[in-house]
């Protein structure tokens, strides 16, 4: 008999204990078959030990007794989709061929999952393959130009190309099971099947990406790069294609349904929707900048008998006062360093980023405070204006490029953040492009200063040596969502456009990796049932 075995205690390793001896002594019998299915850091034990979700076979005399044990029952179809990851494809014959435009997280597995159900797609990115990017990035950090279609956020592979890689999500089952399953079969460590806070590291995704193109091509995929989706063809209610701007000029791209999922920075496809007739409402975000700290300062807060052999140590912080606006950490870095992250001339953005190692020396993460949509109102052209976030967004983004005078990012100690005085010196950072030592209060807006300085304090208690000397607060964090959602159907479609699919994180409907490659998927299922 088959059973599901959880929190089980895997020692300090999981990778040297003894899996038959531990079960056997939790359900009092002998297992025949032991499987890992998930393990998990508990960096609240002490000392810190991994636990580990099971699936145990055992003879049926003793599946009574095993029965019996905390934390065991009997293994279900359920659990086997989940372990699996199995989803059967949606068969349907296809008279139009459909277009994705965006070849991030969300549009590439939105694009394998249509191409199993028997439409190839064409497959639109503005920005170049991975092979093409990387030294571009590379090259504006180092001090030369900004291409504005091929960059940090556009591109292969989206933003999450230059990221930490996070694929963070305790469950396995039916259609995350699918998203976790091809990323091993294009390279990633069949470890991410078991691991709970699993990432795959910007090294880990560079060569995963062109593997997931290989596989898009040969399914019957048409990858275009360089290409730039400018207006969105609608015809009595229906996008019937799209017009680009690429290597061989302007075109139109005629098909459908058109599927969206150009990423939270894509501003001018945005505006592009809006003026197709795609309906869309304000959203709320939050902001703030990126707090890094040396790794040894959260390691020793983290693991105060001894870091060992562990992974270099994380956190996730979140505080609400009674009377203030959320205040939480986000898409937190260990042993990584923090990155420009623009698309556009003129700006200052911040984002976190690591290597599948994480073996640099500092550890960072947004330190963001939820702002309101009411925020947003001097940049509304109209009440509820969709894109009046956007502007709120960029202003921040303006004023700190103006206070540094230039790309190098503007940067405060935390003490004298708290203290609300300007540094007079910065320690050494991992930001590429420098930092300027700037009072952020002159970036961000008062309610988010007020908000992040609350926070740290708590913070503080918490993990110790949060709110120290060596911390640095480098600003400003604005792209971690976006400001707006277009409003979908329960069919997934655009309520006002007929065969357009808002999709993933620029649409307002995903925030990570996992969650925009999950929403594409969706939506491929969507079109594949609804057309």
């Amino acid at each position: 008999m088959q059973l599901h075995l959880s929190n089980l205690s895997l020692g300090g390793d999981p990778a040297v204990a003894d899996l038959g001896s531990l079960v056997a002594e939790r359900i009092g019998a002998r297992a025949v078959h032991v499987e890992v299915i998930r393990t998990s850091l508990d960096a609240r034990a002490r000392p810190p030990v991994w636990r580990g979700t099971l699936r145990v076979t055992v003879l049926e005399q003793d599946a009574p007794r095993a029965l019996g044990a905390p934390g065991v029952r009997a293994w279900s179809d359920r659990d086997e989709v989940r372990r699996s990851g199995v989803v059967p494809a949606v068969a349907r014959s296809w008279d139009r061929r459909p277009i994705v435009v965006g070849a991030g997280p969300a549009g590439i597995f939105c694009a394998l999952r249509l191409a199993e159900a028997g439409a190839p797609a064409i497959l639109i990115e503005r920005g170049g393959p991975v092979e093409e990017r990387v030294p571009k990035v590379n090259g504006f950090w180092r001090g030369g130009p900004l291409d504005e279609e091929c960059n940090i956020l556009y591109g292969e592979g989206g933003a999450g190309t230059f990221s930490d890689g996070k694929i963070y999500t305790r469950r396995r089952d039916g259609e995350l099971g699918w998203v976790f399953r091809r990323l091993v079969d294009a390279g990633a460590d069949p470890g991410i099947l078991q691991e709970s806070w699993a990432h795959l590291g910007t090294d880990k995704v560079r060569a995963i990406l062109p593997e997931l193109r290989r596989q898009l091509r040969a399914a019957g995929v048409e990858v275009r790069f360089n290409t730039r989706v400018d207006e969105f063809l609608v015809e009595q209610g229906v996008c019937t294609g799209v017009r680009v701007t690429g290597p061989g000029g302007v075109e139109e791209v005629r098909g459908g349904p058109v599927v969206v999922a150009t990423g939270h920075s894509a501003r001018d496809t945005v505006a592009a929707l809006l003026r197709c007739g795609a309906l869309a409402e304000q959203r709320p975000i939050a902001i703030g900048a990126r707090i890094e700290h040396p790794q040894g300062v959260i390691d020793a807060a983290r693991y105060p008998t001894g870091r060992g052999d562990l992974p270099p140590a994380s956190y996730r912080l979140a505080y609400t006062p009674e009377n203030g606006a959320a205040a939480y950490t986000f898409c937190m870095c260990p042993g990584g360093m923090v990155v420009p992250a623009q698309e556009s001339a003129g700006l200052v953005v911040v984002n976190g980023m690591s290597f599948a190692a994480r073996r640099a020396m500092w550890a960072n993460s947004a330190l963001i405070v939820q702002v309101p949509v009411e925020a947003y109102a001097p940049w509304a052209r109209f009440p509820g204006d969709p894109m009046a976030g956007i502007g709120f967004q960029k202003a921040i983004e303006r004023a700190a490029f103006e206070v540094s005078g230039g790309y190098s990012a503007p940067a405060q100690r935390v003490p004298d953040f708290l203290a609300g005085r300007a540094s007079e010196s910065l320690p050494r950072v991992s930001f590429p492009m420098g930092v300027v030592p700037v009072d952020l209060a002159r970036v961000l807006p008062a309610p988010v200063v007020l908000g992040m300085r609350e926070a740290i304090r708590r913070f503080d208690a918490e993990l110790p040596g949060f709110a120290g000397e060596e911390g640095v607060l480098i600003a400003p964090e604005t792209r971690t969502t976006a400001p707006l959602r277009f409003l979908r159907g329960e069919d997934l479609q655009s309520t006002s456009v007929r065969g357009l699919y808002p999709c993933g994180e620029g649409a307002g409907f995903a925030g990570g990796i996992i969650s925009a490659a999950l929403d594409g998927f969706r939506v491929a299922q969507a079109v594949s049932a609804c057309v």
